[in-house]
């Protein structure tokens, strides 16, 4: 690790240590922050339109710093990189209470270079709920140049069993983090390993199934528990009935279905999950839109299931003449 030529420890610490001897209040010009979340990549620079660590501090360190602004609502273990090939890098995590209180103790965790081998920087450490301050540096004066900095969060494991209030198990659709499965084999059983948190260190679980209002939960880590369905009960439909045919001769043909999702007899939007013969996305586009390319099934049919939280789910069955469907959703406080 590279020192400074003052008592041979990290240039950051001094910095912060120096403050404490009645320095320069911080100047409101060179407090603007960046936010970042815990599993973020910012590409960015140190130039000459950034303020010099001595505007900060008045301590005669000319290096350039950028700041940037973590809020996290759970706890969680961060890592944070900073990478560059123009210069030595200098990263810093510090409470939020630097910003007007710069003293020692709000310095979290400092690192000039990850080992021998390298210049960048590199932090992990365990975090709780709160904000805090991610500081890019450099090790030299008026060093510039672009840096790669980048926040990673451990990933999460989502596991347990669906069940029906009477304890029956379910087949359903769980979705996290862009990963998805179906607890139909066994029933009730679901498994999602190795999922990316959100920015703000949560996991959004999604959990649809036939007959049942959306269940939806956010998670602050891993969890492995049994989630209990409520049944949606009788709800008044605002959709026009169709009698599917059957055609197996057209078995697993891929077609094209689309339409729009819509709240009652209204051309109000709804945001929902469309699910239809394994494929799905989401109407969340202003417009309630939903297009999708799906195959067939045995009987040449397509099982279009529809899911928004609040609204009672819409299930109903087409085949390939009918693949253009408007979706009409009753809310949840009309079932009985």
């Amino acid at each position: 690790m590279k020192k400074s030529r003052l008592l041979g420890v990290p240039r950051l610490i001094i910095l912060i240590l120096l403050v404490a001897y009645n320095l320069p209040a911080l100047s409101a010009d060179c407090l603007s922050t960046t936010p970042i979340g815990a599993n973020q990549t910012i590409t960015a620079s140190l130039d000459g339109s950034d303020c010099f660590v001595n505007d900060l501090l008045g301590d005669g360190d000319f290096s350039y710093y950028d700041l940037y602004l973590l809020t996290l609502t759970s706890a969680i273990t961060l890592t944070i990189t900073m990478n560059s090939n123009d210069f030595d890098t200098v990263l810093v995590l510090a409470s939020e209470e630097i910003l007007s209180n710069p003293v020692p103790s709000t310095r979290i965790d400092v690192n000039d270079d990850v080992d021998s081998s390298t210049t960048n920087s590199k932090i992990t450490v365990d975090l709780g709920p709160g904000n805090y301050i991610v500081i890019a540096n450099s090790f030299g004066d008026m060093e510039t140049g672009s840096y790669v900095l980048q926040t990673v969060t451990d990933s999460v494991d989502l596991s347990g069993t669906i069940k029906t209030s009477s304890g029956t198990d379910i087949c359903a659709m769980v979705l996290a983090s862009g990963q998805f499965m179906f607890s139909c084999n066994p029933p009730g059983v679901f498994s999602l390993t190795g999922l990316p948190s959100e920015n703000d260190g949560t996991v959004k679980r999604q959990i649809y199934a036939d007959g049942f209002f959306p269940k939806i939960d956010i998670l602050t880590g891993s969890t492995s528990e049994a989630v209990v369905m409520i049944r949606s009960g009788a709800c008044p439909s605002y959709n026009s009935h169709y009698d599917a045919g059957v055609f197996p001769d057209s078995a697993d043909k891929p077609i094209n279905i689309s339409g729009q999702v819509l709240l009652q007899n209204s051309q109000t939007p709804v945001c929902a999950m469309v699910l239809a013969n394994g494929q799905y996305m989401f109407s969340c586009d202003g417009t309630g839109t939903y297009a999708l390319n799906i195959p067939l099934d045995s009987n040449g049919q397509l099982k279009l299931q529809v899911y928004a939280d609040g609204f009672a789910p819409t299930i109903q069955t087409f085949d390939e003449f009918q693949p253009v469907n408007d979706v009409r959703m009753a809310r949840a406080v009309e079932c009985q």
